[in-house]
């Protein structure tokens, strides 16, 4: 009997994640399923039936997502009319918990049962959001190990899958033999992946990249994100004195060959830490934005990899303290810092050993069909 699962991710990170469970779930599943997909051009490239475009949704922030909020409210009835056309055995819910918790509880109602892949962390904000979960979703597939314990605690069925990133990039480069002159320092920049991320942090990463370039020899890649055209970078390329190579593909060999990344707060931090690349972590938002942030994140530190240890090992330049010339202060002592930089680097390997072994994606799907 034909088995008919519905996939709904929304960001970048989410669109690809979902793309590669709907590999896994096909090859599990072999000819006896039918996939039904919301996302961006990743799940879009997998063939998915009756397939819904949420890319163009993309929002960071308190602000940014209230000026959306009236699009959300139409996608998520689109979405609805299409999960109550397919009448599918199983919906997965992938990451994006602002829409995602909202239509579980919907998809509830219609006896459908939900599964979430890559779960709201409510360990670090919106800890209520537990009880919407426990409600509404049949099961929790998590990525981060810590996190199966917080929803036992809860009385959840749970199953920790590991971080399907592991599957998307292979092993760092060897390091180079210590002591070996370099003729120029490699830094790579990755400001985000959404609009009005991008927007705010690539100005000062440029500016941090101008001073560091002021008394160093340096040469500095800015990895664009897939969502976003090469068009919208260039405005703020033009404006640069420094030539910065804009990396389209191979984004994890530029990445890899660095020797310090300037990285958004988000899944690129982890993306740095699986290739061993020792980095800053910086995020600013609006006004708004960090007000409402600062009264809902229980967490001391923002960045994943800091949070993964348990203890801020990678310094973050967050809202008033990201500023070109703090983190430019900050690279330079960095790159410099031959044992700081090897510290660091044997961290970053303790977040890769956290995030479990390659073959998450087949493990959610099998988790999944177990249902």
């Amino acid at each position: 009997m034909t088995k008919k699962i519905f996939v709904i991710a929304g960001e970048a990170s989410g669109d690809l994640h979902g793309a590669a469970l709907i590999r896994a779930l096909r090859e599990a599943g072999r000819e006896g399923v039918e996939i039904y997909g919301v996302g961006g051009e990743r799940i879009r490239e997998t063939g998915a039936l009756e397939f819904f475009d949420l890319a163009r949704f993309h929002t960071t922030g308190f602000t940014e997502a209230i000026k959306k909020l009236p699009q959300y409210r139409r996608a998520a009835r689109a979405i609805l009319s299409n999960v109550e056309k397919a009448e599918p055995d199983t919906v997965v819910l992938i990451d994006n918990p602002g829409l995602n918790l909202y239509l579980a509880e919907k998809i509830h109602a219609l006896g459908i049962p939900v599964v979430y892949y890559i779960a709201p962390q409510v360990w670090a904000w919106a800890p209520k959001r537990v009880l919407k979960i426990k409600k509404f979703i049949r099961k929790v597939l998590v990525v981060f190990e810590f996190e199966k314990k917080i929803y036992e605690e809860n009385g959840i069925p749970v199953a920790w899958v590991g971080h399907p990133l592991k599957d998307r990039i292979g092993a760092p480069s060897p390091p180079l033999p210590p002591g070996l002159p370099k003729d120029e320092w490699r830094v790579s920049l990755l400001p985000g992946s959404r609009e009005t991320e991008v927007k705010t942090l690539l100005p000062i990463l440029l500016g941090a990249a101008e001073i560091l370039s002021g008394k160093n020899q340096a040469r500095f890649s800015l990895i664009q994100s897939p969502t976003l055209p090469r068009a919208f970078y260039e405005p703020f390329l033009w404006k640069s004195r420094l030539r910065i190579e804009l990396v389209e593909k191979n984004a994890y060999d530029a990445i890899g060959k660095s020797d310090l990344a300037l990285v958004c707060s988000g899944t690129a931090t982890l993306e740095c830490a699986i290739l061993g690349t020792p980095m800053i972590i910086t995020n600013k938002g609006s006004f708004l934005t960090y007000l409402a942030a600062k009264c809902l994140i229980r967490v001391p530190c923002l960045g994943l990899p800091n949070l993964i240890l348990g203890e801020k090992k990678i310094p973050e330049f967050l809202q008033y303290d990201a500023t070109p010339e703090k983190i430019a202060r900050e690279a330079e002592e960095i790159l410099r810092n031959e044992e700081r930089r090897s510290e660091m680097k044997k961290a970053l390997q303790k977040v890769s050993e956290n995030l479990g072994a390659p073959g998450a994606s087949r493990r959610a799907a099998l988790e999944i069909f177990n249902l």
